[in-house]
């Protein structure tokens, strides 16, 4: 298990995601495995070094 932290209030299971997309480009929906989204006002870029480990994360 990997959690990642994706917004100040939002912890995700790396393990668990489905898809990461862009909604617009300051926000990000993130689908889990079992159908749930995460809709956080985050841009898309963020989200990826985030859960990719970026050394700005690590």
């Amino acid at each position: 298990m990997k959690l990642v932290k994706i917004d100040s209030d939002l912890y995700l299971n790396s393990d668990f995601i489905e898809s990461v997309e862009a909604d617009g480009e300051e926000s990000t929906d993130i689908t889990m495995k079992n159908g749930k989204v995460f809709s956080p006002y985050v841009p898309i870029k963020k989200v990826l070094d985030t859960i990719c480990g970026s050394e700005e994360h690590l």
